[in-house]
């Protein structure tokens, strides 16, 4: 039986076929393993892009039904790289208003409340720390639970004019059992609403305040819920007041005396002061309730 013999030259281009491949499967390991994160990375964040023009939509849903301009829509949402859910009692907004110092419910001096308003929300929970929240009219974006990014506004709004001051205040209300991932239709429901024109503090009338007694205003905001989903809600209601709030009282006729990371205090300067006085501050807050199902 003969005997069977590799050349040196067939040897060679063995070698040199195994030695070219090895390269090529080096090259593409190494191509991959850089490159994957990389483009896993920017599916990510397209994907919550992607969200983002979701919950624009949901935005506008919500205050249709919430405004009642439609009392029941339903809207079909997709949802990839996380999910949706519903979460009542999300957090609370609690109104005071006082003469002197501070607010002393047996002493007399409370103008208005303290009257709390809960509300409940709708958010996105994503990848790697991403977060999307619907609360009050609101979208916010959150990025590693403690970052966020205003996307759209709620309806809180200030006028000021003739040394008088109107404040409106748009809170909604979200309830029901709901969260999914995939695709769904989901429907919102107006189970009640009302408009309170409950405080007017009046300067120019003293029978409505302690003679040479400041006027104060405290508005409070608590996220209940955010550290559950590990979103920093201390943060988050710093958020709130120096993003949304704060803007309301840059006026020469109030001064803000005290702000920290869930409630900010003006003064408002009646006709004693220097400064630009203000003869009267009327707030109206709309309270919208509804409810969301799928």
């Amino acid at each position: 039986m003969g005997v069977f013999r590799l050349n040196g030259k067939a040897v060679s281009e063995v070698l040199g076929y195994i030695l070219v491949l090895s390269v090529v499967v080096a090259t593409i390991t190494v191509i991959y393993a850089a490159g994957m994160p990389a483009i896993r990375s920017q599916e990510d964040i397209a994907v919550f892009r992607s969200m983002e023009n979701t919950f624009y939509v949901l935005q506008n849903v919500e205050r249709l039904v919430a405004y009642n301009i439609t009392p029941e829509k339903s809207v079909s949402v997709r949802v990839e790289g996380g999910s949706i859910a519903v979460v009542p009692d999300w957090g609370k907004i609690t109104i005071v208003a006082w003469y002197g110092s501070s607010p002393h419910p047996t002493r007399g001096n409370i103008i208005f409340g303290p009257v709390t308003y809960s509300y409940g929300a709708i958010i996105y929970i994503g990848k790697n720390g991403r977060f999307l929240i619907l609360e009050n009219g609101a979208v916010i974006a959150c990025y590693s639970g403690n970052r966020f990014l205003n996307l759209l506004d709620p309806r809180i709004l200030s006028l000021y004019h003739s040394n008088k001051l109107d404040l409106y205040f748009s809170i909604i209300n979200v309830t029901g059992a709901l969260g999914f991932t995939g695709s769904k239709s989901i429907v919102f429901r107006n189970i009640g609403s009302s408009i309170n024109n409950s405080l007017r503090l009046d300067t120019l009338n003293p029978a409505l305040h302690w003679s040479g007694q400041p006027q104060n205003l405290r508005i409070t905001i608590k996220e209940l819920k955010a550290d559950q989903l590990g979103i920093n809600g201390d943060r988050l209601s710093e958020f709130w007041i120096n993003t949304y709030f704060k803007p309301l009282f840059n006026s020469t006729a109030l001064n803000i005396i005290a702000i920290n990371n869930t409630s900010i205090t003006v003064q408002i300067r009646g006709l004693g002061y220097k400064a630009t006085p203000i003869k009267s501050i009327n707030l109206t807050v709309g309270y919208y309730n509804i409810t969301v199902s799928g």
